[in-house]
């Protein structure tokens, strides 16, 4: 090949290099089509918050440009901040505001703090649409509409590096981290799924910093997230939850406010159980909530008796569950519904597990021969394991006949009538997993 050749093929070679480099260096739009969405932010706005503030108010075209992709233009925003332990309403939802989101955005500006922020009322105000209220140490400003649309994605993004504590200055463990939780359940119930961006400002404790956030993220069917510690990477995080549709798809069965404990019964045949029952959707003044199960065999019963909540604002019941004798063994999905006119039904489940032993007769508590005086009658019985109640049947004749069933023999102890020649009797004893016959209990009268 001559050497002209060469470098004709050689620069062919190395065109199609630097064109193939150039492709693969252009940006390829590829939003995924989460349906119409509805996002709200939920932003810290306290002193260490400064580089997430920043970083929103240089962002939010690309962000608010991610939402509309990933919608098809199909979309609404809400913002409220957390500056000085207040939940302040920066923004209500409506449809295709973008450019009022932008406004308030830049309205942001850090402020205050005494330890950690009210997350927690935040999300009670965005899930149920609460008004201005008062703490002792915090204020909700402005009302939000919660104006969460059928059909719509429903996504709550929350930024922050500290606890909730309500409208408090003081995080208290067993107060403030359940009721973050209980408000997740109650916005998994309406479909909304909170998700939680940590930004890893130094607060303590970290471990449980984390743990509730990540709570709340599981519990609503949201994502959890890390941002670096001077949140300069917070705009690619927030465009990686938007590309996810905010956890909206494939949520599981956390979308219930029907809360079950336990959610594992271990029972023997004749047993009682109770299971505690929470909706955190209660019925309002006139409505009534029921409450059903479906799973268990006819004779076992499940009963629902009304008790006083654990927690404030939701309506319990204690579900008393009993297994009935005839309740073979295995293991039952127990469905648990309520009900009422104007809310989704709610469902939850417990698993029960039932224990059944067939019976079983030990040596010492079998039949056998026996001699009585010519003409008089005698008492036979067994005494069965396994799990009871039992059911007994005698039969005349040699075990396993039932040609000869005696009427009126149904209990473990039998008496004979007259003995006047060898006579053969047996027992078929039986509970709800199986039955065992006895040995043949040979009866001769005396010579």
């Amino acid at each position: 090949m001559s050497s002209s050749n060469v470098w004709r093929y050689r620069s062919a070679f190395i065109f199609a290099v630097v064109t193939a480099i150039a492709l693969l260096s252009v940006p390829v739009a590829h939003a995924q089509q989460c349906g119409p969405m509805d996002v709200t932010f939920v932003v810290d706005e306290t002193g260490s918050m400064t580089g997430v503030i920043n970083q929103i108010q240089t962002q939010v075209t690309k962000i608010a440009d991610a939402v509309v992709a990933a919608s098809n233009s199909d979309y609404q925003f809400g913002l409220v901040g957390m500056p000085d332990n207040n939940v302040v309403v920066l923004l209500n939802m409506l449809p295709g505001n973008r450019a009022d989101l932008d406004t308030a955005v830049h309205t942001m500006a850090t402020s205050g703090g005494c330890g950690g922020v009210p997350y927690d009322e935040a999300f009670n105000a965005v899930v149920n649409g609460l008004g201005p209220r008062t703490g002792t140490e915090g204020a909700q400003i402005g009302t939000f509409n919660a104006n969460w649309r059928p059909g719509a994605a429903h996504i709550v993004i929350a930024v922050t590096d500290t606890l909730p504590q309500a409208f408090t200055c003081s995080f208290q463990t067993g107060v403030h981290d359940v009721a973050a939780h209980n408000f997740a359940v109650q916005a998994a119930a309406k479909d909304i799924h909170l998700t939680m961006i940590y930004v890893p400002t130094g607060n303590t404790p970290e471990a449980t910093i984390k743990a509730i956030m990540q709570d709340v993220a599981t519990t609503s069917g949201g994502l959890f997230k890390s941002a670096k510690a001077d949140a300069s990477d917070l705009s690619a995080v927030i465009l990686d939850i938007i590309a996810a549709c905010g956890g909206a798809q494939g949520l599981g069965n956390s979308n219930t406010a029907l809360v079950v404990e336990p959610t594992e019964l271990f029972m023997g045949v004749g047993e009682s159980a109770d299971v505690s029952v929470t909706n955190f959707l209660p019925a309002g003044q006139g409505e009534v909530t029921t409450f059903t199960s479906d799973g268990l065999p006819a004779d076992s019963t499940v009963t629902f008796l009304t008790r006083t909540p654990d927690v404030e604002g939701t309506e319990a019941r204690t579900m008393h569950i009993t297994i009935g004798p005839d309740t073979p063994g295995g293991t039952y999905i127990v469905t648990v519904k309520a009900s009422r006119d104007g809310m989704k039904d709610q469902f939850n489940y417990v698993l029960v597990f039932v224990d059944c032993v067939p019976p079983f007769i030990l040596g010492k508590n079998q039949l056998g021969a026996k001699n009585v005086s010519l003409g008089s009658t005698t008492k036979l019985s067994v005494i069965p394991g396994g799990n009871g109640p039992f059911k007994y049947q005698w039969y005349r004749g040699h075990s396993g006949s039932i040609a000869s069933p005696i009427a009126g023999a149904t209990k473990s102890e039998f008496t004979t009538p007259a003995i006047n020649s060898p006579s053969e009797f047996w027992v078929r004893v039986k509970n709800a997993c199986g039955s065992r016959d006895s040995a043949t209990a040979v009866v001769k009268p005396n010579p």
